[in-house]
């Protein structure tokens, strides 16, 4: 019998649970696709806590999940370039259900899996690293010979950042906590900053010989974005991705036009904007994404938990008990 985690009522960690649910129907340029497994991400903890800003809060009761991996059950009219059976991953909106057996999912956010990736595997890669890739190829032209500072580097996003900026022959800068130094060091980052005890924007421009980075990847805002501009290189670029520490802080007048010879930009990055605006060129960027994954770029940190204890999933991610990808397995 087809099923969901579902949340009825906003609240902590065990307002999720299980119900029974009957199998959708596709409808033109859909495919029904039977998970495998399903990605947890911090949207969905928001949502429940029934924390979203005005106006974008999901009626309830609702299913978590906006992205997964399994195979295709049926295919709508016009969802072309797939087959029933085919082994696939995807991305979808917010009501995507990727906490249940069943989604269905508009024809470009889903993309082929190869037969040497495993399901959890593919499950943790969408919303990370298409987010990763898209803040560094199509909004910081990175490039070989350039550097690059990744604050919050131990978590899904940054870890896929520091894959993919290795592999564009970037120099790579990793932020983290005291307890994740050597977990960035192990994907790759060249040089690596505690936080917590280091003074990062002196100690990258010490690493830097007082030039600073080309382009910053920040989840943090709050006064950080005030630091990520002093440490930028001429004509570099700050990339917003989050407000873990609430909204940016300062002004155009003290801050932007502080650094106005230096020709510095700033950028917010939503990845739903890429992906509701642009859904063929998305459709690419993922498919160069997966093929990163399947040639081993990519190496995503994966915890796999039983569709079971989604709650426990949301404890530990809202604890920072984490590093990489939390995943929730139906088999």
């Amino acid at each position: 019998m087809p099923f969901a985690m579902e949340i009825t009522q906003t609240g902590k960690p065990d307002v999720l649970f299980k119900t029974n649910k009957a199998t959708p129907t596709p409808d033109a340029g859909e495919i029904l696709l039977r998970n495998s497994a399903g990605a947890v991400n911090f949207i969905d903890t928001i949502i429940r806590r029934g924390e979203m800003p005005e106006g974008m809060m999901p009626d309830l009761p609702h299913v978590p999940g906006v992205e997964g991996a399994g195979v295709v059950e049926a295919l709508g009219e016009g969802a072309e370039g797939f087959f029933v059976g085919d082994r696939v991953a995807w991305m979808g909106p917010i009501g995507a259900g990727g906490y249940g057996t069943h989604s269905l999912i508009a024809a470009p956010y889903v993309t082929r899996l190869a037969d040497t990736v495993d399901f959890e595997t593919a499950a943790a890669i969408p919303v990370n690293g298409m987010t990763a890739y898209h803040m560094l190829v199509n909004l910081g032209s990175a490039a070989a010979g350039k550097s690059v500072l990744v604050h919050a580097a131990a978590g899904g996003v940054g870890t896929m950042a520091l894959h993919v900026a290795k592999h564009l022959g970037m120099t790579v800068i990793a932020s983290t906590s005291t307890a994740k130094v050597g977990y960035a060091k192990d994907q790759g980052a060249d040089h690596v900053i505690d936080y917590r005890t280091e003074d990062v924007t002196a100690r990258v421009m010490d690493l830097t010989e007082g030039r600073g980075v080309d382009l910053t990847l920040n989840p943090i805002s709050g006064d950080t974005l005030k630091s990520d501009l002093d440490v930028l290189a001429p004509l570099g670029t700050t990339v917003l991705f989050g407000f873990l520490a609430g909204p940016s802080t300062g002004s155009f007048a003290e801050d932007l036009a502080k650094h106005f010879q230096k020709s510095v930009s700033v950028r917010v990055s939503d990845i739903y904007t890429y992906f509701i605006n642009r859904p063929d060129q998305f459709g690419a960027d993922m498919a160069t994404v997966f093929d990163l994954l399947e040639r081993g770029v990519l190496r995503p940190q994966v915890t796999s938990l039983p569709i079971s204890q989604a709650a426990e999933a949301h404890r530990r991610l809202e604890a920072g008990e984490t590093t990489g990808k939390l995943v929730l397995s139906f088999d």
